[in-house]
């Protein structure tokens, strides 16, 4: 099995391909990666420590 070889693309064309994009990607030394969404618990687990680390900040 082959993999496609990965493509330079410069951080404006990633920027502009970012804002027009369905998905989220990251971007690493040139080439864009896929990131998979967060599920439901995953945001609200986030939410949740989010708000504990403002109370304990306070």
């Amino acid at each position: 099995m082959s993999t496609q070889p990965d493509i330079y693309i410069s951080p404006e064309e990633y920027l502009a391909l970012e804002r027009q994009a369905e998905f989220k990607s990251e971007y690493f030394d040139g080439v864009m990666y896929a990131m998979s969404g967060a599920s439901l618990n995953h945001n609200k687990i986030v939410a949740n420590v989010i708000g504990e680390l403002v109370q304990q900040l306070r």
